[in-house]
């Protein structure tokens, strides 16, 4: 009974994972293709656009790397429990 309960428990924890890694993917496969490059007029404008754009995007990044690798860790554990051998039992 254990060892079917730790087999669900490792297919739920498998499909967490992977969908949030899908949607770790998908977020950054949207802001990819949103991002606009305005008409830059002076020196200025251009400094601030990057210092602005750039503000974001790490912090975007640092968002979607934190998701991703609890994504990778749940996904591992669940694979793990799947995959664990009967000698434990």
């Amino acid at each position: 009974m254990a060892r079917k309960a730790s087999k669900y428990s490792g297919f739920a924890l498998l499909t967490i994972g992977l969908v949030l890694l899908v949607t770790v993917f998908i977020l950054a496969y949207m802001e990819y293709r949103g991002v606009i490059v305005p008409e830059m007029k002076s020196q200025e404008d251009i400094i601030s656009w990057i210092l602005s754009w750039g503000v974001y995007i790490i912090m975007k990044i640092a968002f979607l790397g934190v998701m991703g690798w609890i994504g990778s860790i749940i996904t591992l554990r669940g694979v793990s429990l799947i995959t664990s051998s009967e000698e434990r039992y």
